[in-house]
């Protein structure tokens, strides 16, 4: 965002004020960009004005961008604290395979969107005045020694209020209610997302957000945590007793552990470069091993394990007698 040098501001470039909503702004763009197109205005300094009119509408469009312009470009005097709509918060459900894999998520959700009819304004003229009540500052009452002073009741804090006569498909709110559309890219290191400018817009103010929750539906034995997957590794005595070498398929990956002889219940490995790979970097495979004991044996296990428990007991013996 450039800085202009000059006494005039972007809202001057503009020809709007300083509470224009974002469709009156792109109107002014569109009627000012033909007027002083370089194609079409055979002034020399059409070209220059262009620019400016581009350059101030590239800001003023994006809220994030207008409210930094706000602060740090136009006098105090001139500030105006922003009215922003309420935030919207939707949950959704995702496989653990989504987050992996980082698929796209398309979300439909409805909010209080500005009307289309009055472009937002509530008015039949598409127009807005000076609350008179409030005398544009949408605050009402005196301001308390221990407390703030409250939203104007008429022009609900913005300061403005239709012009003439009210529209007749928002009954003068300039608010409708629209179903939106919108597709995020999911990823393993995060459980929300916040979408600015998607939540609910008020009347003569921005869009507050649309915070997306995740609702992760396990389908694994496995869990996800940012960068690592951790589970449990399900042995057999003989396994733990003996050693192996195991190829575990976590999330269609797999991954080459080697169990060494003597090992124990609950006894954790880390697998380096195991876990997920998101942004260059992957996530450690962390295993706490399981030492499955089988409830049902057929007859020649029986036997092997009959006959190491005729060896075990004469070694207790022989232990008890030294």
């Amino acid at each position: 965002m450039g800085i202009l040098i000059m006494s005039k501001t972007y809202y001057d470039i503009l020809e709007i004020s300083l509470d224009s909503s974002g469709a009156e702004i792109k109107r002014a763009y569109r009627k000012l960009s033909i007027k002083y197109h370089p194609d079409k205005n055979p002034d020399k300094n059409s070209k220059e004005k262009f620019q400016e009119i581009k350059e101030a509408y590239e800001t003023l469009k994006d809220p994030d961008l207008k409210e930094k312009y706000d602060k740090t470009i136009l006098p105090k005097t001139k500030r105006k604290k922003i009215k922003k709509g309420s935030d919207l918060k939707i949950i959704i459900n995702v496989t653990q395979e989504d987050l992996i894999l980082e698929r796209r998520k398309r979300i439909m959700t409805q909010r209080k969107g500005l009307c289309t009819q009055c472009n937002g304004t509530g008015s039949f003229l598409k127009k807005t005045k000076k609350c008179k009540f409030c005398n544009g500052t949408g605050l009402q009452g005196l301001a308390l020694v221990m407390g703030n002073r409250k939203n104007c009741k008429h022009c609900g804090g913005s300061g403005n209020l239709p012009e003439g006569s009210f529209c007749s498909v928002c009954n003068g709110s300039g608010l409708y209610k629209e179903t939106i559309y919108h597709e995020i890219i999911l990823n393993p290191m995060s459980d929300y997302y916040i979408l600015k400018g998607l939540g609910n817009f008020c009347y003569c103010g921005k869009a507050g957000d649309l915070i997306v929750g995740l609702n992760i539906i396990k389908n694994s034995s496995y869990e996800i945590k940012g960068r690592n997957i951790s589970g449990d590794i399900k042995i057999s005595p003989a396994q733990a007793i003996l050693g192996d070498k195991l190829n575990l398929n976590v999330f269609n990956r797999q991954i080459k552990i080697d169990i060494p002889s003597g090992t124990q219940n609950k006894q954790i490995f880390e697998i380096e470069n195991g876990g997920i790979t998101y942004k260059n970097k992957t996530g450690k495979f962390i295993g706490k091993i399981i030492i499955h004991i089988p409830e049902i044996i057929s007859d020649e296990e029986k036997k092997l394990y009959q006959k190491i428990l005729s060896i075990e007991r004469k070694n207790l013996c022989r232990t008890i007698a030294i």
